[in-house]
């Protein structure tokens, strides 16, 4: 399990009588910014304290005797569900649905939901059912145009795209794309 960047840092610094943040950010390899946030971090443990500040910054000195409660990086802990999965959800609940009610489900940006449908659309996953008329009134031009139907749920996870194709993780195979689409791209 790798340390955390509080952690290297306090490991370091019980070495040092004084040091800098930018001693700190070049010792750790790390950008001046991460280094003064690690700094920050280890000042609210009560690890340490700023001494002084000179022409080249300030100064800071550990406090002696202190242990600080760094716990490490939990590997068991849930990883977030990334964007296309959320996506994938709210399609597969709402089966007939539109850009926006996705977008208020899944919690993202339209940018996100327009690629995933797109590339769900070159699969034949998804087919656009309704398109509105620039010259419908606009009573009828509700919503964003395009209504679409999920046609091929094969399970819980999203698939993958690639540019090899997209790989469905339910039937674990890999589609390629088809050559037509390959060639307008």
């Amino acid at each position: 399990m790798k340390r955390t960047l509080s952690q290297r840092s306090w490991e370091w610094i019980k070495h040092q009588h004084t040091f800098s943040s930018k001693e700190l950010a070049s010792e750790m390899d790390v950008s001046l910014a991460q280094a003064q946030n690690a700094i920050y971090h280890l000042k609210t443990l009560g690890a340490v304290r700023s001494m002084h500040r000179g022409y080249k910054g300030t100064v800071y000195s550990k406090i002696e005797n202190a242990k600080p409660f760094l716990p490490g990086k939990n590997a068991t802990s849930p990883r977030g569900v990334c964007v296309r999965q959320r996506i994938w959800q709210t399609i597969r609940y709402l089966t007939k649905f539109t850009v926006n009610e996705v977008i208020a489900s899944a919690e993202c940006s339209r940018a996100s939901v327009e690629k995933f449908i797109s590339d769900l659309q070159k699969y034949n996953y998804v087919v656009s059912v309704r398109q509105v008329k620039v010259t419908d009134p606009m009573r009828k031009r509700t919503g964003n145009g395009h209504t679409y139907l999920l046609i091929n749920n094969t399970g819980r996870k999203y698939p993958v795209m690639s540019e090899k194709g997209m790989r469905d993780q339910n039937l674990d195979r890999l589609m390629p794309l088809a050559t037509e689409t390959r060639k307008k791209a």
